[in-house]
Order: C-alpha cells, then sequence, then structure tokens
C-alpha cells in the first residue's frame, strides 16, 4: 500500500491567511517595543536595561518562528523509479534494557523494502549476539571506541556498503513501510539526507514525559516543513536516512554532542541538499525522568554552543545566506536559560531594594502588550493545522513550563562551552528509572524561596503599586518553580 501523508500542504489562502497574521504580529511587535523604549517609562537603569534585553530576546525568538511559519513546505513524493541498496543501523550500549533493543530489531528485520541490519554493540554483548544470529542481523563491534555514537556508525559503514544508511535510535521503533516514503526522493543526486518525524509512544507515562514531547510538536511540524522550502532540513539524531556518498564526502557521520546538527551542518557546507518527510514512520521513547531529560538538555545545550564557537566560523563561508541564519540562530532556545534568569532575578531585585524597571502600571502594560500576545497565541494556535498529529494541538503549558525549570541546566550547558569544559556522550536513560532528584532541585527551589521571601519583604515595607505589580512576577515565577520540583 502507498504511503499517504499524514497532513497537506497549505492552500493559497490559508498561507494568505498566515502571512497576514505574521504581518500584523509583526506591527504589534513594533508597537510594544516602541512604547516600551519611551524615555518617559524608563526606571531603575540596570533593572531596565535587564527587562529589556529579556523583551528583545522574546523578539527576536519569536520573529525566527514566525520565520518558520511563513513558508511551510510539505514535499511531494517522487515516484519510485529504482530499488537501492539499504543499511539499517542502530546501536546498543551497555545498560540499555534487552526488551527494548530486541523489539527494535525485530520491528527493523521487518521493514518490508529490501534492506540489511546492522547492530553496532558497544558491548559487544554476548546474548545480543546470539540474537543478532537468530535474527539474520549484523552483529558489530569495536575495539577502538571514541567519536560516541558518531564512531560506532562509522565503524559499521566501514563494515557495510549499501548506497543508503539509515540511523535508528534503540528506543525507536519502525514501522513496517518505514523506507516507502524516504527512498524515491534520493532519485535527486543532490539530496545528502531525508528527515522524518522524530515521535514518541511514552508521553502519558509521566509529567516530565508530556511536557518533553510537547516541546517537539510545532518543531516536528511546521518549524521543520518550512526548512524543506529554504533547504536547510536539519539531520536528528533518530530515523534520519543518508546517501553513503555524501556521508564519504565528508568523512563520515561527524562526531560531538550534537553529532547530528554536526553531520548536517557538514554536509549542508559541501553543497548536499535534505529534505524533510512529515510522516510518523516510528515512534520512539521521550525522557519520563527529570534527571534523563536534564541529562539530555545539558547534551545538547553543551553540543550546540560548542558548534556555534567552533564548527560554525570554519565553515561560514561555505553556507548560503539562509544556512548561515539558521545555523545562527539555533543556539536561541538555549540562551533563554540567560533570559529565564533575568526574569527571576527583575521582580526580586525590585522588591528587595524598593525600586523598578519602569515607570509604568501593570494595566498600561497590559493594554499595549496585549495585541502582541494576541498575535503570538493567534499564530501559534493557527499553525497547529500542521503539526503532526490531532493529540498535539493544544497550548502546551507543561512543555512551556519544564522548559523554564530548564533554565539552569541551558545556563550550564553556555557556560561549560565557555569554559571548556568536557561532557560525555551518555545516551538519554531509557529504563525510567529515576536517580535522586532532590540536588536537580536545588536551583529552582533557590529562586522559588528568593521570589516569595521578596515579596514578603517588599510588600511588608512599602505596599504601592509598584511592589505589587513585581509581587505578580515573583509570585508567577515562584509557581513556574514549584511546579517543576512538584513533577520530579
Amino acid at each position: 500500500m502507498k504511503n499517504q501523508p499524514l497532513i497537506k500542504p497549505p492552500t493559497k489562502r490559508e498561507l494568505l491567511t498566515l502571512r497576514l497574521m505574521i504581518l500584523l504580529g509583526v506591527g504589534a511587535m513594533v508597537f510594544f517595543m516602541a512604547n516600551l523604549l519611551a524615555e518617559s517609562v524608563r526606571g531603575n537603569g540596570a533593572l531596565y536595561a535587564m527587562l529589556m534585553t529579556a523583551f528583545f530576546f522574546t523578539c527576536l525568538t519569536t520573529l525566527y518562528e514566525w520565520y518558520h511559519y511563513f513558508s511551510i513546505t510539505i514535499p511531494k513524493e517522487p515516484p519510485v523509479n529504482k530499488t537501492y541498496t539499504v543499511d539499517i543501523f542502530t546501536t546498543f550500549c551497555a545498560g540499555e534494557p534487552y526488551e527494548m533493543i530486541e523489539e527494535t530489531l525485530r520491528a527493523i528485520v521487518a521493514i518490508t523494502y529490501p534492506h540489511s541490519t546492522y547492530l553496532c554493540d558497544e558491548a559487544e554483548d554476548p546474548y545480543l549476539k546470539r540474537l543478532c544470529a537468530q535474527l539474520g542481523v549484523h552483529h558489530v563491534t569495536r575495539l577502538e571506541k571514541k567519536n560516541a555514537k558518531a564512531g560506532n556508525i562509522n565503524n559499521a559503514l566501514r563494515q557495510s556498503s549499501g548506497e543508503l544508511c539509515v540511523v535508528l535510535d534503540p528506543d525507536h521503533v519502525p514501522a513496517p513501510d518505514f523506507l516507502d516514503p524516504i527512498v524515491s526522493h534520493f532519485n535527486d543526486p543532490s539530496i545528502g539526507f531525508v528527515q522524518i518525524v522524530q515521535a514518541y509512544k511514552n508521553s502519558e507515562e509521566s509529567l516530565i514525559a508530556k511536557g518533553a514531547a510537547q516541546q517537539t510538536y510545532q518543531f516536528y511540524g511546521p518549524m521543520m516543513m518550512t526548512m524543506n522550502h529554504y533547504g536547510t532540513v536539519l539531520a536528528i539524531g533518530a530515523n534520519c536516512t543518508f546517501r553513503r556518498a555524501a556521508l564519504e564526502s565528508i568523512g563520515g557521520h561527524a562526531a560531538g554532542l550534537a553529532e547530528d546538527m554536526h553531520t548536517a551542518m557538514q554536509l549542508h557546507a559541501k553543497g548536499w541538499k535534505s529534505v524533510y518527510v512529515p510522516a510518523v514512520l516510528a515512534r520512539g521513547l521521550v525522557p519520563s525522568t527529570l534527571s534523563a531529560y536534564y541529562k539530555q538538555q545539558l547534551k545538547w545545550s553543551r553540543g550546540v554552543f560548542d558548534l556555534l564557537v567552533t564548527v560554525y566560523p570554519k565553515l561560514f563561508t561555505q553556507f548560503t545566506l539562509r544556512q548561515k541564519i539558521h545555523y545562527a540562530l539555533i543556539p536561541l532556545h538555549y540562551l533563554s536559560g540567560i533570559i529565564f534568569f533575568l526574569n527571576f532575578l527583575i521582580p526580586i531585585l525590585s522588591l528587595c531594594f524598593h525600586t523598578s524597571p519602569m515607570k509604568m502600571d501593570i494595566t498600561e502594560f497590559g493594554l499595549i502588550a496585549l495585541p502582541f500576545l494576541t498575535m503570538v497565541v493567534l499564530i501559534r494556535q493557527f499553525v497547529q493545522w500542521w503539526v503532526m498529529e490531532d493529540t498535539e494541538r493544544g497550548f502546551h503549558v507543561i512543555g512551556g513550563l519544564l522548559m523554564i525549570g530548564t533554565w539552569w541546566v541551558f545556563i550550564l550547558g553556555f557556560l561549560y562551552t565557555l569554559f571548556g569544559v568536557k561532557v560525555p556522550y551518555v545516551p538519554t536513560p531509557k529504563d525510567g528509572k529515576e536517580a535522586n532528584n532532590w540536588p536537580l532541585n536545588i536551583p529552582n527551589l533557590v529562586i522559588l524561596l528568593l521570589s516569595l521571601f521578596s515579596i514578603s519583604y517588599g510588600l511588608y515595607t512599602d505596599w504601592n503599586p509598584y511592589n505589587l505589580t513585581m509581587s505578580v512576577f515573583a509570585g508567577l515565577n515562584a509557581v513556574f518553580m514549584g511546579f517543576t520540583v512538584l513533577i520530579s
């Protein structure tokens, strides 16, 4: 049976409506910032500078998001005119559950398109050797264990010969028709890799899992679809199919904590193109515990910042203009940790030192912010026509709160990059077993307690409108921190 796309591209009317909404949103943003930049509203100089930094960052990230909603594109599936030889790789590290890797291996073997299956076993596990022999899977291992996952994949590449190479994470279980809507895109000899959706099967396991999954819905929906439009689809660590010749042109899968993004950068710099097929053809596991989620986010933030300061400058001249913009702005997601921290500090300092960043009451602020906030919400809801599944629609509150509670992890990734502190490449834990969470909650508990103290102190010493306004914001921050602590 021919695989049908889960979603349809925007009609001309839908696209026009969306673009008009974005233009109205930009107008509302300009109105908001113009009012805040007026000299008459400036309060304490340091606090005002902190507040405007946060607002400028918010506007920049919003523009980046809207930029990705402007040209949502879903590629047509080309006709099948040849059969490719395909190698499918999945990995195993000591300690990962046998049940998980066995389920994945059996599903890979069951893929209907002709292929060879490889288990890249870092542990040289006797049980998995026997399982591979039973299933007809090539079992490969290596003596020199360097470059983590990338090195493991490259070792298998040297022992295989397929024209196409699929990288599947060991927790991602593919459907039998996994390859069907993918392979024909390689009819175009300029295509270096094809990425599909990274979907999850355990998002209801915990509130952490639900929040982590919610954070991906917009990205794997309209944002990745627009990357099709400007030719810079990202390679994600799972479910990506590469042309072997493309990987060989860059010396194999690139290494690093963000090896998938590094590989995409190297391929795009070489002139290879990429395609995003918005179809759910495999489902994996999202982190379901706070420790697993934080480990994943620290690895990604450290890896992405490292690419920005080490790889991006070297490849800059080889990128197209839009690729330059693309790879420069991706780290904005992790820089949000610093902005969240500023947002926590502003009301705390205001209440403790009896000052305010702005000479504006909350009603006046609400009136100038309302048009901008309204357009942000409306655009977000409108583009949810292009998320992958109906269950992904909504306000994604849990995902947003979980991200705010990850502020200190993002800052840690930034500082580790700044001072050259290495983070080991450790696969995200997949067994759902939780480590002791209390040490991980200390930064959020500190902000929670400081916020509550500042409210008590500020209102006790001076019950004025500015303190009342700052108390509202400090109270919200305390609720945000308390939520992350509770769901952990």
